[in-house]
């Protein structure tokens, strides 16, 4: 615990500067573990079951060192030199093939925070990264909870925008919450981007949420196309688990697949995948069966399409999906960047006066919420 004047009810504590994981001795690894565990207050024993912080895999040493050592891993730790101890850390995970870092996981000692601490880590991570890796990210992003605002606030401040809400679809302290994503773009990234992007009107409220925050044109809907019954194939589904008991799923029909991940203590389906050149009509008979199957299992399914292709856009929506974020820019396309829309499917949403908002992210959790 930080150590407090008396007089000045101050704590006194200095941070040490950030240093690899692997530049230390490794029980830095084990420290950082034991953030996780003080913050969100776990003494479950079954640490695959307890949903008080649902990613049990940042609660395993062994992990955290072994991640911390990989090339498109940037894990930086904080001590207080004073008592010699880990009080802070902070994970960038990086995605070459789309120019994007993804922060993950800013953990303070709660002995420590409301000192700007997270700020901190922010501000340095990306310093460092501008530094070393300018060619690789242009894309920063995050994914802040919304059962208090504070860590929306230090998103803000270190320079990240609200494009998306993901409504009820984390766990934590064992209370359901939603979450923010947030994007923070380096200089000039916007104006790689392809312009005019091919909507439905579904898409379009939330769109002009977005196009106001980041200055983007003004779109009218695409309406004109047909849309595609899914009917007459067979689909077959398998599951693996990993170590962890993430399950990962494949549905596949007509020689093509739909690929996601399940996180059974949340609930949560994520990271789907398809081949781009899947049929429209395949396509929808996946997901169509995949959600058909999953949904007295999960809490909620997430996918990302292209703004580009509002036939696959028209899919998810029948399928009783919303565009509940636009993110302007997100994947590299042939050395050009591409929006994306973020649909989302929840067996239940909030209601808004659970969901703690900064000025910026209210309108788009208004936008869904009530």
């Amino acid at each position: 615990m930080a150590r407090i004047d008396e007089l000045s009810a101050a704590p006194v504590f200095n941070v040490k500067e950030y240093a690899r994981i692997d530049d230390y001795q490794g029980f830095e690894a084990e420290a950082i573990a034991n953030l996780y565990y003080k913050t969100y207050k776990i003494t479950q024993k079954d640490l695959l079951r307890q949903v008080s912080y649902p990613y049990p895999e940042t609660l395993d040493p062994v992990w955290i060192h072994e991640k911390a050592m990989e090339p498109d891993v940037i894990w930086k730790v904080v001590t207080d030199t004073l008592t010699d101890k880990v009080i802070g850390s902070g994970t960038v995970l990086l995605n070459r093939a789309n120019q994007r870092a993804y922060v993950r996981g800013v953990m303070i000692d709660p002995a420590y925070q409301g000192f700007g601490l997270g700020g901190y880590i922010l501000v340095n991570a990306f310093r460092e990264i501008i530094k070393d890796h300018r060619d690789v990210v242009k894309i920063f992003w995050t994914e802040s909870r919304t059962a208090h605002n504070k860590s929306q606030k230090i998103a803000e401040a270190s320079g990240l925008r609200p494009v998306g809400l993901l409504p009820n679809k984390d766990i934590f302290l064992e209370k359901r919450e939603s979450d923010l994503l947030m994007v923070l773009y380096s200089m000039n990234t916007l104006k790689t981007r392809r312009p005019d992007p091919q909507i439905i009107p579904e898409v379009l409220p939330i769109y002009n949420i977005i196009a106001k925050q980041f200055r983007l044109e003004p779109v009218e809907p695409v309406t004109h196309f047909f849309s595609n019954t899914a009917n007459g194939y067979q689909v077959v589904g398998s599951i693996t688990a990993d170590h962890y008991d993430y399950c990962y799923c494949t549905f596949e029909a007509n020689g093509q697949q739909l690929k996601f991940m399940v996180n059974p203590r949340v609930g949560v389906a994520e990271r789907l995948w398809w081949p781009p050149d899947t049929h429209l009509v395949t396509l929808k008979m996946l997901l169509e069966k995949a959600v058909i199957a999953l949904r007295p299992h999960i809490f909620y399914m997430e996918g990302y399409v292209s703004a580009f292709q509002p036939q696959v856009q028209q899919v998810f929506v029948d399928l009783g999906f919303r565009p509940t974020g636009y993110i302007p820019g997100w994947d590299l396309v042939d050395g050009q960047r591409e929006d994306a829309i973020i649909m989302t499917w929840v067996r239940e949403l909030p209601p808004f006066v659970n969901v703690a908002c900064t000025k910026r992210s209210e309108p788009i959790a208004r936008l869904f919420l009530q």
